[in-house]
């Protein structure tokens, strides 16, 4: 039998967005659709499949792309940005923290040209994606977790609920999308078992796009490694706020001047494509442990919300794990690791520091070059922040209801006091949350940096979408997947609208 190569849909990348579309898209059986995907379905592996081994993925190149940073001029330049490599994408490879992005921010979103994606436009989406993935609250009796929220209330935090969009400050539950220690992602979710998917839902597993192939203005087909195929309606780049744009500048969409650099032919000279990259970043407080910690799903029980800077709103989203720091790989191993030890981990929430993803060759199997360009914002704010957020946490480490847990502070460590060396360390031991996004932003007409529009349609290119994490118009404040699935989700409404 011929390979079928003409689809009514393709969409480039079947992870967190990509799965959740693909199959939105299918269940109308009068259409055929292609999802195109880098990677395996590891369907039965449970290294993929089990939370408790997310942290075996990292960095194996069996799982993850696993991309070098380019020298950053202030923040952490051995860190490097684990993508995944399979069916699900990064929600078939995190750590199942299931957060509904705050409301404030979802208008925000609108506010900057995303029109229809404000709180009431993407409410129901995530309330069909949290059903869908399962999300729930983690079990609640880890001894440790129930110190910190005891501690967090003396110091005057109150126990909010975010699982509920409670994003006022103070400590939360954490809810996962996990079944019995089963990770639910969106292959777990929408695709599993890839053998009973709609037979008008064609898989095209350990494939690479190298280019979109664009006729007189329109997005026609996609030249992969395994040979070319063709849309009569649409594409769809779903690939990843690294890969996404990566993708475009390699089909001539991009800022025209580097891709002349590279003997790109200019097809639309859009400069916002791989331009505001946005991450979360990340330093641990660490202390020896007097104690176990409790039962606990994954050991990451626990957000903390804060606004450190007197803004009005938390500008400081904390994880507290209990043990040490999570990474082994330098600089990370330089520092102390306790058999017992638990973590608080301040991050930036709305980071100030933009980057930027650009091409390293004009072959689609070299990486492009990630620069997040961590702490480089002129005011000095996210540096700030996380100073202030250790700050923070040695002062619920004094309150009485965790004063009977730790044995001594190890990193930073006690003689690490002043404002510049808590900086230096938190530049020096700053690490991804791995939420890279913004890289093909959504923005209004005006906006001369906005990649698409408010229905996720690449400009002056027809038959051309993105959704992933790369169309937001900035990083919400919290983990951001459980947004990245409601943008796939909202998509299919767009896409089947606009073809009624």
């Amino acid at each position: 039998m011929d390979q079928q190569t003409e689809f009514d849909y393709i969409i480039i990348g079947g992870g967190s967005a990509g799965a959740v579309l693909a199959r939105r898209l299918s269940d109308d059986e009068s259409v055929s659709v292609c999802l195109i995907e880098g990677g395996p379905a590891f369907e039965h592996d449970p290294k993929v499949l089990l939370l408790k081994e997310s942290l075996a993925l990292v960095g194996n190149p069996k799982y993850d792309y696993d991309y070098p940073l380019v020298e950053q001029e202030r923040g952490n330049s051995l860190l490097r940005m684990s993508r995944a490599k399979m069916l699900g994408g990064c929600s078939s490879h995190n750590d199942s923290w299931a957060l509904r992005a705050p409301d404030e921010d979802m208008n925000r979103w609108s506010a900057l040209g995303a029109t229809g994606w404000d709180a009431a436009g993407t409410a129901p989406y995530f309330d069909q994606v949290f059903e869908d993935l399962k999300v729930h609250a983690v079990t609640q009796n880890a001894e440790l977790s129930n110190a910190w929220i005891a501690a967090a209330n003396e110091q005057g935090f109150k126990t909010i609920d975010n699982t509920a969009g409670d994003y006022s400050e103070g400590i939360s539950w954490v809810s996962l999308n996990e079944d019995d220690g089963v990770r639910v992602s969106t292959a777990v979710a929408y695709l599993y078992p890839t053998s009973e998917l709609p037979s008008n839902l064609t898989l095209q597993l350990e494939t690479l796009a190298h280019r979109i192939i664009i006729e007189d203005g329109r997005a026609v087909g996609v030249e992969t490694d395994k040979g070319t195929f063709t849309a009569r309606r649409e594409i769809v780049v779903s690939a990843g706020a690294i890969d996404s744009p990566k993708l475009l500048m390699l089909s001539g969409i991009g800022p025209s001047e580097h891709l002349k650099e590279f003997g790109i032919d200019v097809v639309a000279d859009l400069p916002g494509v791989g331009s505001n990259l946005s991450d979360h970043i990340e330093t641990p407080l660490t202390w020896e442990s007097a104690k176990d910690a409790g039962e606990s799903i994954n050991g990451l029980d626990l957000g903390f919300y804060a606004d450190v800077l007197d803004e009005g709103e938390f500008n400081i989203q904390v994880t507290i794990g209990h043990f040490s720091y999570w990474l082994h790989e330098p600089p990370f191993d330089d520092l102390p690791r306790p058999e017992r030890a638990f973590t608080f981990a301040p991050n930036v929430a709305r980071p100030a520091s933009k980057g930027t993803i650009r091409l390293a060759s004009a072959d689609p199997s070299v990486k492009p070059l990630v620069d997040p360009r961590y702490f480089t914002d002129p005011e000095g704010r996210d540096e700030t922040l996380l100073v202030e957020g250790i700050r923070l946490g040695r002062k619920l480490a004094e309150s009485t209801a965790l004063k009977e847990w730790v044995v001594k502070e190890v990193s930073p460590g006690p003689e690490v006091q002043s404002d510049e060396d808590l900086g230096a360390y938190a530049r020096r031991y700053s690490n991804t949350v791995y939420h890279p996004s913004a890289t093909c932003k959504m923005g209004a007409a005006n906006d001369p940096e906005a990649v698409v529009d408010h229905r996720l349609r690449v400009r002056s290119i027809k038959g051309l979408r993105v959704a992933d994490a790369s169309v937001f118009p900035e990083l919400v404040r919290v983990n951001p997947n459980m947004t990245v699935v409601m943008v796939g989700a909202k998509a299919a409404d767009l896409i089947k609208e606009d073809h009624q």
